[in-house]
């Protein structure tokens, strides 16, 4: 007789066909099932029975699926949640998973990849019969990727890079161009994470200022300063048992920087004005645009807290790198301005989509979600090429200060030569945004693509003068 618990699975929809279906296909691999057909009898039933998996359709005539999984995420945050979706309805799988949900299930289902993805879920859940033998051929991670950013080859090999470790507790540090999805990965890392049922808690280091960074990070006491009626926790401790994002890490002062690396070395952290040290419990994953390389060799970021946060380090690639999920990306963004004006959009003719698979992407998809938003507005049946009014621009057009120059071959090592000529290309990039605004930093920050905060960083870094930029004075 067999001591292993049975693993439960239930699933949730108003389709009795699909539930039976589903019912079957379980039940041939010892799944127990139950079937509901709503909201209410689903809440019901999850209390009652703790099922190892929920299986929950996201469209049902008389309650909501994604209002569903936000409660269930609530008050039982540790249950697994695949949601089913006709394929139409791919955008809101991605949103679900951005919410809590696992994985989806597309609608009309391949039988052959319903029993791994449950068996997959199960052992997230941590028992059941269901989670040994028979494992997936493709991760839950990577199809979680393939979803939200794309199939392309890089996106899997990315998946596969993180795949050791996004179940541990490891510091992690992503880096890549802005607009790539830094904080998509982020909180891909948290969901598939030993931590899921804890917060997902994200920091933007760029947009806080600087007097205010530590007190954002490790609360206050009552009294700290004027103003100060009473405690409050900061971000480390909101994040206790979960993670905490810290995006643009680049733009930390070196003095928080001190104190960020005494908290990652001693897991504790002492309120703004308080002296009591606090146990916190938190994996931090860091991002950033800059090359670490430069920070730590011009002083502005502390290598001790380099080495210490860098404990496993990742790069995203480019948009232009990975051709092959623009269009997969521009449906989703298309699929989720339709859903939120609750009418069709246009679709995409064929020239449109040679256009939108032949652009570079400077702002990555940041920029790609932008012009399909604006486009996909337009009050005609297709969209055409010229409607994307994207500027044409050269392949591989040059940086500004790339001539041919004598390097000091011999001298200094390739990532001193790299790091100084990095700097050197982004100064003058700076001076030159600078010059177009007239010093307005604020839209010099929007042409350049960084936060305000980056700008205001570099203009200190680069000790760029008001005379070089061409104006009397710089503007915020």
């Amino acid at each position: 007789m067999n001591s292993v618990p049975q693993a439960q699975a239930l699933i949730v929809d108003d389709d009795r066909d699909i539930c039976s279906l589903l019912g079957r296909l379980l039940d041939r691999e010892g799944i127990a099932v139950e079937t509901a057909h709503d909201g209410n009898a689903a809440l019901e039933l999850v209390n009652r029975l703790r099922p190892d998996v929920l299986i929950l359709d996201i469209k049902m005539p008389n309650s909501d699926g994604m209002d569903l999984l936000r409660r269930i995420r609530r008050t039982h945050p540790g249950l697994p949640v695949v949601m089913m979706t006709a394929f139409a309805g791919v955008s809101q799988a991605v949103e679900a998973m951005k919410i809590g949900a696992v994985d989806y299930l597309p609608k009309p289902f391949d039988n052959r990849k319903v029993v791994p993805l449950v068996r997959e879920a199960v052992a997230r859940r941590g028992g059941g019969a269901a989670a040994s033998g028979g494992g997936a051929g493709e991760t839950g991670l990577r199809r979680s990727l393939a979803g939200m950013m794309g199939s392309s080859a890089a996106v899997m090999a990315l998946a596969d890079e993180l795949e050791p470790v996004v179940g541990t507790d490891f510091s992690i540090v992503i880096q890549g161009e802005t607009g790539t999805g830094k904080e998509v990965i982020a909180r891909t890392i948290h969901r598939f994470s030993r931590r899921a049922a804890g917060p997902f808690v994200a920091v933007d280091c760029g947009a806080i200022a600087e007097n205010l960074l530590e007190n954002e990070l490790f609360g206050h006491e009552r009294g700290a300063y004027t103003g100060a009626d009473r405690r409050e926790m900061g971000k480390f401790e909101a994040a206790a048992g979960g993670t905490l994002f810290l995006d643009e890490i680049g733009n930390l002062p070196l003095k928080a920087q001190a104190a960020l690396l005494r908290a990652l070395q001693e897991r504790v952290i002492c309120r703004v004005g308080g002296t009591t040290p606090i146990p916190v419990d938190v994996r931090l994953v860091a991002a950033s645009n800059e090359h670490f390389d430069q920070a730590v060799a011009n002083g502005s970021f502390r290598e001790d807290l380099w080495y210490r946060l860098n404990e496993f380090h990742v790069r995203l690639p480019a948009l232009r790198d990975r051709r092959d999920d623009i269009l997969h990306l521009a449906e989703i963004f298309r699929g989720q301005l339709a859903e939120e004006l609750d009418r069709p959009v246009p679709a995409f003719s064929r020239a449109a989509r040679q256009r939108l698979v032949g652009f570079d992407w400077p702002g990555n998809v940041r920029e790609l979600r932008s012009v399909v938003r604006r486009t996909c507005l337009l009050d005609k049946p297709e969209i055409e090429a010229d409607d994307l009014r994207l500027r044409s621009r050269p392949r591989h057009e040059p940086c500004p200060g790339n001539e041919a120059q004598e390097l000091p071959l011999g001298e200094l090592s390739l990532s001193q030569i790299v790091s100084d000529n990095i700097a050197r290309v982004e100064r003058a990039m700076l001076v030159k945004a600078l010059r177009h605004t007239r010093g307005n930093k604020a839209e010099a920050a929007r042409l350049l693509k960084v936060d305000y905060k980056t700008i205001y960083n570099k203009l200190k870094r680069f000790d760029i003068t008001r005379e070089e930029i061409g104006c009397d004075r710089e503007k915020d």
